[in-house]
Protein backbone atom coordinates (compact mmCIF):
# COMPACT_ATOMS: atom_id res chain seq x y z
CA UNK A 1 0.00 0.00 0.00
CA UNK A 2 1.38 3.59 -0.79
CA UNK A 3 2.43 6.23 1.94
CA UNK A 4 -0.15 8.85 -0.34
CA UNK A 5 -0.68 11.15 3.16
CA UNK A 6 2.74 11.09 3.54
CA UNK A 7 2.97 12.80 0.37
CA UNK A 8 0.29 14.85 0.58
CA UNK A 9 2.10 16.38 3.80
CA UNK A 10 5.18 17.19 2.24
CA UNK A 11 3.73 18.78 -0.61
CA UNK A 12 1.51 20.76 1.50
CA UNK A 13 4.59 21.69 3.43
CA UNK A 14 6.60 22.81 0.28
CA UNK A 15 3.93 25.05 -0.93
CA UNK A 16 3.74 27.03 2.57
CA UNK A 17 7.27 27.18 2.38
CA UNK A 18 7.16 28.82 -0.68
CA UNK A 19 4.46 31.27 0.35
CA UNK A 20 6.20 31.85 3.02
CA UNK A 21 9.64 32.76 1.06
CA UNK A 22 7.25 34.81 -1.32
CA UNK A 23 5.75 36.68 1.03
CA UNK A 24 9.44 37.55 2.71
CA UNK A 25 10.12 38.37 -0.61
CA UNK A 26 6.94 40.16 -1.35
CA UNK A 27 8.04 42.13 1.55
CA UNK A 28 12.04 43.37 1.44
CA UNK A 29 10.84 44.13 -2.92
CA UNK A 30 7.93 46.57 -1.04
CA UNK A 31 10.55 47.91 1.50
CA UNK A 32 13.50 48.29 -1.45
CA UNK A 33 10.90 50.65 -3.28
CA UNK A 34 9.53 52.72 -0.57
CA UNK A 35 13.23 52.97 -0.17
CA UNK A 36 14.19 54.15 -3.73
CA UNK A 37 10.52 56.18 -3.78
CA UNK A 38 11.81 58.03 -0.75
CA UNK A 39 15.25 58.61 -1.75
CA UNK A 40 13.83 59.68 -5.25
CA UNK A 41 11.51 62.09 -3.50
CA UNK A 42 14.42 63.02 -1.07
CA UNK A 43 16.68 64.15 -4.29
CA UNK A 44 13.70 66.06 -5.98
CA UNK A 45 13.36 68.10 -2.86
CA UNK A 46 16.71 68.74 -2.82
CA UNK A 47 16.78 69.97 -6.44
CA UNK A 48 13.79 72.40 -5.89
CA UNK A 49 15.48 73.40 -2.43
CA UNK A 50 19.01 74.53 -4.56
CA UNK A 51 16.98 75.92 -7.74
CA UNK A 52 14.85 77.97 -5.13
CA UNK A 53 17.59 79.17 -2.74
CA UNK A 54 19.76 80.10 -6.17
CA UNK A 55 16.67 81.95 -7.28
CA UNK A 56 16.63 83.60 -4.01
CA UNK A 57 20.24 84.50 -3.67
CA UNK A 58 20.11 86.26 -7.17
CA UNK A 59 17.46 88.47 -6.60
CA UNK A 60 18.05 89.46 -3.43
CA UNK A 61 21.37 90.70 -4.87
CA UNK A 62 19.93 92.10 -7.73
CA UNK A 63 18.02 94.22 -5.09
CA UNK A 64 20.74 95.21 -3.29
CA UNK A 65 22.45 96.15 -6.62
CA UNK A 66 20.14 98.28 -7.62
CA UNK A 67 17.57 99.79 -4.93
CA UNK A 68 18.86 102.67 -2.24
CA UNK A 69 18.93 102.23 0.84
CA UNK A 70 16.77 104.11 3.82
CA UNK A 71 17.32 104.01 7.45
CA UNK A 72 15.17 101.40 7.79
CA UNK A 73 16.71 98.99 5.34
CA UNK A 74 17.14 97.81 1.52
CA UNK A 75 14.09 99.14 -0.60
CA UNK A 76 11.75 96.76 -2.42
CA UNK A 77 10.01 99.19 -4.90
CA UNK A 78 9.92 103.25 -6.15
CA UNK A 79 8.16 104.80 -2.90
CA UNK A 80 10.20 107.10 -1.25
CA UNK A 81 9.29 108.79 2.16
CA UNK A 82 9.24 112.60 3.35
CA UNK A 83 8.46 112.18 6.22
CA UNK A 84 5.15 113.90 7.44
CA UNK A 85 4.64 114.64 4.01
CA UNK A 86 3.84 110.74 3.31
CA UNK A 87 4.79 108.27 0.88
CA UNK A 88 4.44 108.64 -2.97
CA UNK A 89 6.11 107.16 -5.41
CA UNK A 90 9.52 108.33 -6.78
CA UNK A 91 9.20 111.42 -9.18
CA UNK A 92 12.68 112.66 -10.36
CA UNK A 93 16.56 111.33 -9.45
CA UNK A 94 16.28 114.20 -6.13
CA UNK A 95 14.33 111.54 -4.92
CA UNK A 96 16.99 109.19 -4.33
CA UNK A 97 18.39 111.56 -1.67
CA UNK A 98 15.32 110.50 0.61
CA UNK A 99 16.74 108.47 3.26
CA UNK A 100 13.60 108.60 5.28
CA UNK A 101 12.21 105.13 6.31
CA UNK A 102 9.24 104.01 3.82
CA UNK A 103 8.06 101.05 5.79
CA UNK A 104 8.50 98.04 3.59
CA UNK A 105 12.19 98.00 3.42
CA UNK A 106 13.82 94.65 4.49
CA UNK A 107 15.33 95.58 7.59
CA UNK A 108 19.89 94.01 7.62
CA UNK A 109 19.03 92.98 11.04
CA UNK A 110 19.18 89.16 10.83
CA UNK A 111 15.10 89.13 10.59
CA UNK A 112 14.07 86.25 8.42
CA UNK A 113 12.22 87.12 5.22
CA UNK A 114 10.07 84.36 2.98
CA UNK A 115 12.37 84.43 -0.52
CA UNK A 116 11.42 82.41 -3.43
CA UNK A 117 8.93 79.12 -2.87
CA UNK A 118 10.16 77.54 0.03
CA UNK A 119 12.90 79.32 0.64
CA UNK A 120 13.87 81.76 3.81
CA UNK A 121 16.55 84.77 3.90
CA UNK A 122 18.17 86.95 6.44
CA UNK A 123 20.59 90.35 5.74
CA UNK A 124 22.72 91.86 7.86
CA UNK A 125 24.94 94.61 7.46
CA UNK A 126 28.70 94.82 8.74
CA UNK A 127 28.17 97.89 10.64
CA UNK A 128 25.85 95.95 12.64
CA UNK A 129 28.72 93.41 13.98
CA UNK A 130 31.55 93.36 16.00
CA UNK A 131 34.89 94.58 13.99
CA UNK A 132 36.93 92.12 15.50
CA UNK A 133 39.69 92.86 13.07
CA UNK A 134 39.38 96.75 13.75
CA UNK A 135 37.73 97.57 17.16
CA UNK A 136 39.93 99.02 20.28
CA UNK A 137 40.96 96.70 23.11
CA UNK A 138 38.16 97.92 25.49
CA UNK A 139 35.62 96.82 23.14
CA UNK A 140 36.98 93.21 22.74
CA UNK A 141 37.28 92.98 26.99
CA UNK A 142 33.53 93.84 27.00
CA UNK A 143 32.47 90.95 23.95
CA UNK A 144 34.32 88.67 25.79
CA UNK A 145 33.37 89.33 29.30
CA UNK A 146 29.55 88.46 27.88
CA UNK A 147 30.85 84.47 28.27
CA UNK A 148 30.21 85.28 32.46
CA UNK A 149 32.83 82.61 33.53
CA UNK A 150 36.68 82.69 34.20
CA UNK A 151 38.85 82.22 31.42
CA UNK A 152 42.27 80.35 31.78
CA UNK A 153 43.39 83.27 29.71
CA UNK A 154 43.42 86.60 30.54
CA UNK A 155 42.04 88.88 28.46
CA UNK A 156 45.00 90.76 27.41
CA UNK A 157 46.83 87.93 26.60
CA UNK A 158 44.00 87.15 23.77
CA UNK A 159 44.23 90.45 22.57
CA UNK A 160 48.12 90.37 21.74
CA UNK A 161 47.78 86.57 20.56
CA UNK A 162 44.94 88.38 17.58
CA UNK A 163 47.36 91.05 17.21
CA UNK A 164 50.22 89.14 16.63
CA UNK A 165 47.90 86.00 14.68
CA UNK A 166 47.55 89.03 12.32
CA UNK A 167 51.31 91.50 12.39
CA UNK A 168 53.80 91.12 9.70
CA UNK A 169 56.44 90.32 12.55
CA UNK A 170 58.44 87.45 14.81
CA UNK A 171 57.77 89.42 17.68
CA UNK A 172 56.03 88.35 20.69
CA UNK A 173 53.99 89.91 22.80
CA UNK A 174 52.89 89.77 26.32
CA UNK A 175 52.00 85.93 26.98
CA UNK A 176 51.55 85.55 23.09
CA UNK A 177 52.67 82.96 20.07
CA UNK A 178 54.17 83.36 17.01
CA UNK A 179 54.38 81.33 14.16
CA UNK A 180 57.00 78.29 15.79
CA UNK A 181 54.53 78.12 18.84
CA UNK A 182 51.59 77.44 16.96
CA UNK A 183 53.72 74.39 14.48
CA UNK A 184 55.15 73.09 18.18
CA UNK A 185 51.31 73.33 19.41
CA UNK A 186 50.22 71.27 16.28
CA UNK A 187 48.19 73.94 15.15
CA UNK A 188 47.96 75.83 11.67
CA UNK A 189 50.37 78.94 12.16
CA UNK A 190 49.55 82.29 11.40
CA UNK A 191 48.27 84.29 8.32
CA UNK A 192 50.00 87.45 9.13
CA UNK A 193 47.06 89.19 7.78
CA UNK A 194 43.90 90.28 9.37
CA UNK A 195 41.30 87.64 9.62
CA UNK A 196 39.60 86.41 6.44
CA UNK A 197 36.32 85.13 8.06
CA UNK A 198 34.41 85.58 11.37
CA UNK A 199 35.23 81.57 12.12
CA UNK A 200 39.21 82.33 11.54
CA UNK A 201 39.57 83.68 15.23
CA UNK A 202 39.17 80.26 15.89
CA UNK A 203 42.40 79.41 14.52
CA UNK A 204 43.79 82.31 17.19
CA UNK A 205 45.13 80.41 20.19
CA UNK A 206 42.67 80.39 23.38
CA UNK A 207 40.33 82.59 21.46
CA UNK A 208 37.91 78.82 20.69
CA UNK A 209 37.98 79.00 24.61
CA UNK A 210 36.91 82.21 24.97
CA UNK A 211 34.21 82.39 23.05
CA UNK A 212 32.69 78.39 23.49
CA UNK A 213 29.62 80.66 24.77
CA UNK A 214 28.78 81.36 20.91
CA UNK A 215 28.08 78.79 18.46
CA UNK A 216 29.83 78.89 15.22
CA UNK A 217 26.20 80.47 13.25
CA UNK A 218 26.10 82.81 16.47
CA UNK A 219 29.90 83.89 15.79
CA UNK A 220 28.72 84.72 12.52
CA UNK A 221 25.85 86.66 13.32
CA UNK A 222 28.13 88.79 16.06
CA UNK A 223 30.54 89.50 14.19
CA UNK A 224 32.16 90.77 11.36
CA UNK A 225 35.87 91.24 9.61
CA UNK A 226 35.43 94.34 7.52
CA UNK A 227 36.60 97.75 8.56
CA UNK A 228 33.66 99.17 10.66
CA UNK A 229 33.83 101.95 12.79
CA UNK A 230 30.44 102.77 14.79
CA UNK A 231 27.99 100.00 15.40
CA UNK A 232 24.67 100.48 13.26
CA UNK A 233 21.98 100.79 16.23
CA UNK A 234 19.43 99.66 14.00
CA UNK A 235 20.75 96.81 12.84
CA UNK A 236 23.20 95.35 15.63
CA UNK A 237 21.63 92.06 17.45
CA UNK A 238 22.19 92.65 21.34
CA UNK A 239 25.17 91.06 22.04
CA UNK A 240 27.10 94.13 20.22
CA UNK A 241 24.71 96.71 21.34
CA UNK A 242 26.42 95.80 24.55
CA UNK A 243 29.48 96.63 23.69
CA UNK A 244 28.31 100.16 23.64
CA UNK A 245 29.10 102.49 26.81
CA UNK A 246 26.70 102.26 29.35
CA UNK A 247 24.12 99.88 27.26
CA UNK A 248 23.70 96.84 28.92
CA UNK A 249 20.70 93.94 28.58
CA UNK A 250 18.03 95.72 29.55
CA UNK A 251 18.50 98.48 27.56
CA UNK A 252 19.56 96.40 24.28
CA UNK A 253 16.38 94.79 24.53
CA UNK A 254 14.53 97.99 24.66
CA UNK A 255 16.50 99.40 21.64
CA UNK A 256 15.88 96.44 19.65
CA UNK A 257 11.84 96.90 20.29
CA UNK A 258 12.08 100.74 19.40
CA UNK A 259 13.22 99.88 16.45
CA UNK A 260 10.95 97.42 15.26
CA UNK A 261 8.36 100.34 15.01
CA UNK A 262 10.68 103.12 14.08
CA UNK A 263 14.46 102.81 13.10
CA UNK A 264 16.19 105.31 15.05
CA UNK A 265 16.83 108.51 13.17
CA UNK A 266 19.79 109.54 14.67
CA UNK A 267 23.02 108.71 17.20
CA UNK A 268 21.15 111.62 19.38
CA UNK A 269 18.14 109.84 19.13
CA UNK A 270 19.33 106.50 20.10
CA UNK A 271 21.69 107.86 23.55
CA UNK A 272 18.67 110.39 24.26
CA UNK A 273 15.87 107.22 24.40
CA UNK A 274 18.18 105.15 26.89
CA UNK A 275 19.23 108.26 28.66
CA UNK A 276 22.52 108.08 28.27
CA UNK A 277 25.03 110.66 27.23
CA UNK A 278 26.71 110.59 23.95
CA UNK A 279 30.18 109.69 23.77
CA UNK A 280 32.96 110.01 21.02
CA UNK A 281 34.64 106.47 22.32
CA UNK A 282 31.34 104.87 21.71
CA UNK A 283 30.38 106.06 18.08
CA UNK A 284 26.88 104.68 16.71
CA UNK A 285 25.71 104.67 13.04
CA UNK A 286 22.33 104.60 11.99
CA UNK A 287 22.57 103.81 8.01
CA UNK A 288 23.35 100.43 6.81
CA UNK A 289 26.89 99.93 5.32
CA UNK A 290 27.80 99.11 1.70
CA UNK A 291 28.47 95.46 3.28
CA UNK A 292 26.97 92.18 4.77
CA UNK A 293 25.52 88.75 5.02
CA UNK A 294 22.99 87.08 3.15
CA UNK A 295 21.40 83.77 4.73
CA UNK A 296 19.76 81.26 2.94
CA UNK A 297 17.76 78.47 4.24
CA UNK A 298 15.12 75.97 3.10
CA UNK A 299 12.14 76.55 5.34
CA UNK A 300 11.18 72.52 6.35
CA UNK A 301 15.28 73.15 8.14
CA UNK A 302 18.55 71.65 7.01
CA UNK A 303 22.22 73.70 6.65
CA UNK A 304 21.85 77.29 6.09
CA UNK A 305 24.31 78.97 3.46
CA UNK A 306 26.11 82.33 4.53
CA UNK A 307 27.51 84.45 1.63
CA UNK A 308 29.48 87.72 2.76
CA UNK A 309 28.23 90.45 -0.08
CA UNK A 310 30.07 93.72 -0.79
CA UNK A 311 28.84 96.67 -3.41
CA UNK A 312 31.08 97.71 -6.24
CA UNK A 313 28.65 99.79 -8.22
CA UNK A 314 32.11 101.95 -9.57
CA UNK A 315 34.69 98.84 -9.98
CA UNK A 316 36.26 99.42 -13.09
CA UNK A 317 34.54 97.25 -16.01
CA UNK A 318 33.08 94.89 -12.63
CA UNK A 319 30.42 93.34 -11.21
CA UNK A 320 28.02 95.48 -8.85
CA UNK A 321 28.57 93.29 -6.07
CA UNK A 322 31.18 90.98 -5.23
CA UNK A 323 31.26 87.83 -2.72
CA UNK A 324 33.94 87.36 -0.71
CA UNK A 325 33.00 84.20 1.01
CA UNK A 326 30.67 81.73 1.77
CA UNK A 327 30.14 79.32 4.70
CA UNK A 328 27.77 76.37 5.65
CA UNK A 329 26.17 76.11 9.02
CA UNK A 330 23.70 74.28 10.68
CA UNK A 331 19.84 75.24 11.03
CA UNK A 332 17.34 74.53 13.44
CA UNK A 333 14.05 73.10 12.15
CA UNK A 334 11.37 75.38 10.47
CA UNK A 335 11.01 78.94 11.08
CA UNK A 336 7.61 78.92 9.07
CA UNK A 337 6.01 81.04 11.68
CA UNK A 338 8.72 83.65 12.06
CA UNK A 339 9.09 84.43 8.46
CA UNK A 340 7.92 88.17 7.00
CA UNK A 341 6.59 88.21 3.33
CA UNK A 342 8.57 90.56 1.25
CA UNK A 343 6.33 93.05 -0.77
CA UNK A 344 7.62 92.48 -3.78
CA UNK A 345 6.84 90.89 -7.23
CA UNK A 346 10.25 89.49 -7.29
CA UNK A 347 9.44 86.94 -4.62
CA UNK A 348 5.53 85.89 -5.64
CA UNK A 349 3.94 87.89 -3.23
CA UNK A 350 1.25 89.66 -4.00
CA UNK A 351 1.59 93.65 -3.78
CA UNK A 352 -1.36 95.37 -2.11
CA UNK A 353 -1.91 98.27 -4.56
CA UNK A 354 -1.82 101.61 -2.35
CA UNK A 355 -4.44 104.76 -2.08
Amino acid sequence: MRPVPRARGFVLVLVLAMLVILGLLAGTIAAVTGRLAEQAQQRAQAMQDAVEIASTRATVLYLLSTQRMTLGGLTVDRLVSFGEDGVRPMQSLEDLDSTMPVGSELHLDGSAYQGVGGVRFALQDDYGLFGINWYPHWRLEKLLAQGGHPRPVPTEALINRLFDYQDRDDLYRLNSMEADGYRKAGMTPPTNLPLATPMEVMRVVGWAQALSFLSPAEISETITVEAVGGINVNTAPARVLRVIDGVDEEKAARAIAFRKVQPFMTDDAFFTFLGLPKSLDSPVAVYPATSGTLKLWPSHGGQVGLVHWTMTPFEDKGRPWREDYELIQSQAPSQDDVALPVRSRLFGQQVAARK
